[in-house]
C-alpha cells in the first residue's frame, strides 16, 4: 500500500490526481498514525474543514452594519453642516440703517478709487499733449 500512496501522492503534488484518488489519500492519512509532513498537511486540513465560523461571521455582520450606520450618521451630520452654512449670507445685514452706512462706505471707497483712475488719466493726456506739440516743433 505504501508504494501506491506515493504514487498517489507524487501526482497530487502535480495536480494530476482525480477526486477518488484524493479521497484515497485522504483516507490513508486519517487512519494511518504516521507522521510524515504529508500525514500533517492532510491532518491539518481535516482540522480546518471542521472549524466553523457562525459566531464569527455574526460579529462581522454586526460590525458591518455598526460601520455603516456610523457613515451614514457622520455623512448626514456633515450634509447638516453645509447646508446651514451654505444659507447663512456672510454680508447679510438685517439693520437698514446698518445697510445704508456699509453701501454708502463701499460707494465712497469705489468712488474715491476712480478719481484716483482720473489723476493718472489726466497726467497721460498731458504727456500726450506735449508729445504732439513736440512732434509738431521738429
Amino acid at each position: 500500500m505504501g508504494s501506491q500512496i506515493d504514487k498517489l501522492l507524487e501526482k497530487y503534488w502535480n495536480g494530476e490526481t482525480s477526486l477518488e484518488e484524493e479521497q484515497v489519500i485522504k483516507a490513508h492519512f486519517k487512519s494511518n498514525p504516521a507522521l510524515t509532513n504529508e500525514g500533517h498537511y492532510f491532518r491539518y486540513l481535516a482540522k480546518q474543514k471542521e472549524i466553523r465560523f457562525s459566531k464569527a461571521k455574526g460579529v462581522n455582520k454586526k460590525k458591518a452594519w455598526l460601520s455603516a450606520a456610523a457613515t451614514i450618521t457622520i455623512g448626514i451630520i456633515t450634509a447638516v453642516l453645509v447646508f446651514n452654512d451654505a444659507q447663512k449670507d456672510p454680508f447679510a445685514i438685517e439693520d437698514p440703517e446698518k445697510a445704508f452706512q456699509a453701501t454708502k462706505e463701499a460707494l465712497m471707497m469705489i468712488g474715491g478709487q476712480l478719481q484716483e483712475g482720473q489723476n493718472h488719466t489726466l497726467k497721460l493726456t498731458k504727456f500726450n499733449k506735449a508729445k504732439e506739440e513736440l512732434q509738431e516743433d521738429s
